[in-house]
């Protein structure tokens, strides 16, 4: 079929159900929203068989649904109506939420159900449940319209009782630290996060919240800020702690970063509380990374905020890294978190800089001394389980592993340019090679287009596919590894690795392929060429483009004919 996708942003919904469809032979165009003149020409140029709209923030125009047949995605179940659909329910503390996809009408959220899933709510940010439960449930919708259209069957029924939530507004989301509970502001920072942010007062000044911890051993007054951990900051509530890991200042053009940054002026005399990586405790804190043995097997989980790694992030991550190599273990195991692998550089610490292109500088480095590193792991067998989605500088870090796993329904973005056409680094240009050959490398990295994991697995980007959940990924993983680890194989692996490896470096150092990458992208950062600099400068303040670029509309490219 074609199929024209109307989103508000290319987010995760709507990149997997892009990968789902596209992998099933289907042709999918995609408009942003920025004009409802625009969606309609949209409509007229593709004459699409149907339409999607996987993530909106406004009406589709009536001239559009009234012709061709147009399908909402709406991460609340049948009967629920509104803008903060999520929010609500996260901030209600209810037990079962659902997904539900609905015919365009006269009003938001009201016309025919086609399809909808229930889910038991787990008590997380918004943004982590719509990447899984929301996703899972979308894409299994999406699957059985289409499967009935495709037969001729028309299944839809009219709700006949609904209820208009209104958007959230901050008298809701706000929190009052001499009120509120830890439990209180975990659910008003989980019902705001990514977007738009719990907002509070800190010392007298204003702030939007993002991405909380409970902290079960340090106590405080009430807003009162107790310690500083991996630039986390942890303030007392009304009945404890708890841990804020990125704060944006209430100001028109500010950026999300971490707390530490954003209140440094206010955490003089505030304690730091370090808490190395391996060291175990019996209690609910704030633990940026974690490493933890489990018989043969080193497994690194690494929680950085929507995957993106700072140049500081990735100096912890370096140090976890080469402790890991000192343990007595067979394999390390780096896993990410469920949410994202990684996503690379920090562009918004970049863009924080005093130079940002010295930063990205800093930042790129720092990312490759983690490559480098898991790349002259010589002894021991290294895998990365990428329990969530990856995008450039990410999808090159897992590279650098032995293997590399994904569970079922993981995104890749195996390329940089969608960020103002940079080069890329972390020694691709040694590892995709090596995985599947300098003509399919060099596809991958020019496509700007998401692929699934299966698509991944297919071309030998990737080892292998397994677990629909983050948990049955991670237990099929171990399996796995137990496995490999105790078989004849693994002692001839390691052998075969480290003459291969001696081998490469005899041919071409390592070395001589980070210094050509960095020399590209030297010129990104620092020559004549802005197109970084203002891309990374839209990214952060979440701009939005004055029109759809024709990587995404395929109506919209030179040739174009319906």
């Amino acid at each position: 079929m074609r199929i024209l996708f109307f989103c508000h942003r290319f987010n995760s919904l709507s990149q997997r159900l892009y990968c789902e469809l596209t992998d099933r032979g289907h042709e999918v165009s995609i408009e942003l929203d920025v004009h409802p003149d625009l969606m309609i020409e949209a409509a007229e140029l593709y004459k699409p068989d149907l339409i999607i709209a996987p993530f909106l923030k406004r009406k589709v125009p009536e001239e559009v649904w009234r012709k061709y047949l147009t399908l909402i995605l709406h991460p609340g179940p049948p009967g629920d109506r509104g803008p903060s659909a999520l929010d609500w329910a996260i901030l209600r503390g209810l037990k079962v939420w659902g997904v539900t996809l609905l015919e365009a009408s006269h009003e938001y959220d009201a016309g025919d159900v086609w399809a909808w899933r229930t889910f038991p709510m787990r008590f997380a940010r918004k943004s982590s449940i719509y990447r899984n439960q929301v996703t899972e449930g979308a894409v299994e919708c999406v699957l059985e319209v289409l499967e009935n259209l495709q037969k001729g069957r028309i299944l839809k029924k009219p709700q006949r009782h609904s209820v208009w939530n209104p958007y959230m507004e901050q008298e809701y989301r706000k929190v009052d630290w001499q009120k509120d509970t830890v439990l209180d502001v975990l659910r008003k920072v989980y019902a705001s996060d990514s977007q738009p942010g719990s907002l509070s007062q800190i010392k007298g000044e204003d702030y939007y919240l993002f991405n909380a911890y409970p902290e079960e051993e340090l106590k405080g007054t009430p807003g009162s800020l107790l310690a500083i951990r991996d630039e986390a900051v942890c303030i007392g509530t009304a009945d404890g702690a708890v841990w804020i890991t990125h704060m944006r200042r209430k100001e028109k053009g500010s950026i999300k970063l971490p707390s530490a940054r954003v209140i440094s002026h206010l955490l003089d005399g505030v304690k730091e509380e370090p808490l190395k990586p391996w060291e175990s405790v019996d209690f609910k804190t704030y633990r940026e990374i974690i490493y933890k043995e489990e018989g043969d097997v080193g497994y690194i989980t690494f929680n950085f905020y929507n995957g993106a790694m700072s140049t500081e992030q990735c100096e912890r991550l370096l140090e976890t890294v080469k402790y890991a190599k000192r343990r007595p273990v067979k394999a390390i195991v780096l896993l990410g978190q469920e949410d994202f692998f990684s996503n690379g550089m920090n562009l918004n610490t970049i863009e924080n800089a005093e130079s940002p292109p010295d930063e990205s500088w800093r930042n790129i480095n720092a990312m490759d001394h983690v490559c480098e590193e898991i790349l002259r792991t010589e002894d021991k067998l290294t895998v990365a389980g990428m329990q969530g989605n990856a995008g450039a500088g990410g999808v090159f870090l897992a590279l650098t592993c032995d293997f590399v796993f994904t569970r079922e329904g993981v995104v890749l973005n195996p390329h940089y340019k969608n960020i103002g056409n940079l080069y890329g680094s972390e020694f691709w240009t040694y590892t995709l090679p090596k995985r599947v050959g300098w003509e399919k490398g060099r596809e991958i990295m020019e496509n700007r287009m998401p692929i699934s994991s299966l698509k991944a697995y297919q071309i030998g980007l990737i080892d292998g596919v397994f677990g629909k959940t983050p948990e049955e990924f991670r237990d099929k993983l171990r399996r796995w590894l137990v496995d490999f680890l105790n078989s004849l194989g693994y002692e001839e692996f390691i052998k075969r690795k480290r003459e291969e490896r001696r081998k490469d470096e005899l041919e071409k150092p390592l070395s001589a392929y980070r210094e050509e990458e960095l020399e590209r992208m030297k010129l990104n950062f620092y020559g004549f060429d802005t197109s970084y600099h203002i891309a990374r400068y839209y990214f952060v303040r979440r701009i939005l483009p004055f029109r759809t670029p024709p990587y995404l509309a395929i109506h919209r490219r030179l040739g174009f004919s319906s």
